[in-house]
Order: structure tokens, then sequence, then C-alpha cells
């Protein structure tokens, strides 16, 4: 008897565990035309050594930058079970006349940390929806810290009331189900659920992205959002042509 107990528990103990199936979502968004020169900001009449970082996109690949997208849970969007979160120091760099990185990717329960790397004093404001807003006077060298306690529906410009020309997002999230698409336009959100239909919204600054072509087809994305249903493992949406029309200046 023992001895069957034994194998018994021999058999469980190694016995494969079953995961929850995941699913992951790439997408590359592309600029359906002619990709528009970079330029440097200019000031009071005065070009600036700093880009503009409003609409940028890759001159060869036509793949545009910081787009955001996020799964949406407001009304009418997902229900997901949420993996727990230990909240992580999120860093905000103030250099070179910008903020670094121009977007930062940020979940509830996270600090936000902004450091001035910079030689010039800067103003750093902060006005967010759910969440304190902060407006904090930086000298070269110091840095300064807050909660982020709630999520926030849309990202939050970080602007500095020095040098107006200065400006950066911060998304804040109650999920990590969240991408910002690099130099090429690519982006991927991982450790999404399988078996139902997910709602994704998308962000960019000077554009609204409710328009797009998919495989020659136009398709609108109502309110900027679009539902898809996931295999586990990877899911390509591949290139996601958007007009020029989406974006102003």
């Amino acid at each position: 008897m023992k001895r069957m107990l034994c194998l018994f528990l021999l058999v469980w103990l190694t016995a494969p565990v079953a995961f929850a199936e995941e699913a992951s979502l790439s997408i590359r968004f592309v600029y359906d035309g002619v990709p528009p020169k970079p330029k440097r900001l200019v000031f009071r009449g005065v070009p600036l050594i700093v880009q503009d970082e409003k609409l940028l996109v890759d001159q060869q690949t036509k793949g545009i930058r910081n787009i955001v997208v996020r799964l949406y849970t407001g009304r009418g969007g997902s229900e997901v079970d949420v993996p727990p979160h230990e909240g992580v120091r999120q860093k905000l760099l103030v250099r070179n006349g910008r903020f670094d990185p121009h977007v930062l990717l940020t979940q509830k329960g996270d600090s936000l940390e902004i450091d001035n790397q910079g030689r010039l004093m800067h103003n750093v404001a902060l006005n967010f929806f759910a969440n304190t807003a902060s407006i904090q006077l930086l000298k070269p060298g110091e840095s300064f810290s807050l909660e982020l306690e709630q999520p926030e529906p849309v990202p939050i410009p970080v602007d500095c009331n020095i040098n107006p020309w200065m400006r950066g997002f911060v998304v804040v999230v109650d999920h990590p189900y969240i991408a910002v698409s690099d130099s090429d336009g690519r982006l991927k959100i991982e450790g999404l659920p399988v078996g139902q239909e997910l709602v994704f919204r998308v962000h960019h600054e000077v554009g609204r992205i409710d328009q797009v072509t998919i495989e020659g087809q136009e398709v609108q994305w109502r309110r900027a959002r679009f539902s898809v249903s996931l295999d586990p493992g990877e899911n390509d949406l591949g290139d996601i042509l958007v007009s020029p029309e989406s974006f102003s200046n």
C-alpha cells in the first residue's frame, strides 16, 4: 500500500503542469503616403537642435513611431483577469531639450521619477485626470518622484513651463496589456487571454486613427478602437496602413 501511494505521489509531482493558454498580438503601423521629412522645432522664429517628435515616420520603411495600443477595459470594453503587479520605479529623463522616452508606459501602482540630467532648469508639469497633478521646478541634477495610484483614461502630457517646446507623454493603465510602436512602426503585446473578443484602443498625439487599410480593404476603427479574438501563440495583424489625413499638425 505504501509503495502504491509513493508511486502515485511521484507521478503527480512529475506530471506536466497545465498553464492557461496565452496569446501575443503584433502590429506594424505604416504611413500610407510620402513620409514627412524630419524637422527641427522652431521657437520664436529660431530653429532649435531638438527634433519635432509629433509625427515620426521612417523614411525608408514608412513605419510610424509612438502609436500606443492598449487593451480597452472601459465601458463596452474587455473584461479580463489582471495578474498581480508589484509596482516598479519608472524613470523619465529630462535631457537634450526633450523628455526621454517621448512616450513612457506605466502601470497603476508604479512610481514615476523625473530626473533632470540636462544643464538647464525645468519646470515640469503633469496635468493628470485621476492622479494628483504636479508641477515641480527642477535644477540640473535634481529629480522628484510621485506615485501612480490610478489609471488614466488617455496619455497624459508632460510639459516644461520654462521651455514650452518640450512635451512628452505618460500612459498609466491598470493592466500589462499595452505597447508603443518603435521606429519601424512595430509593437507587440504579450500575455493576452485567448478564446474571447478583446477590444483595443489606439492613441497618437496628433492623429486620430479610426480609418485604416488592412490587406487592401478600408476598415473603420470607431472611436479609435478595434476588436479581435486571438488564437494561442503568435497573432500578427500585419501592416496597418494609416492615411496622412489621419494626422494633424
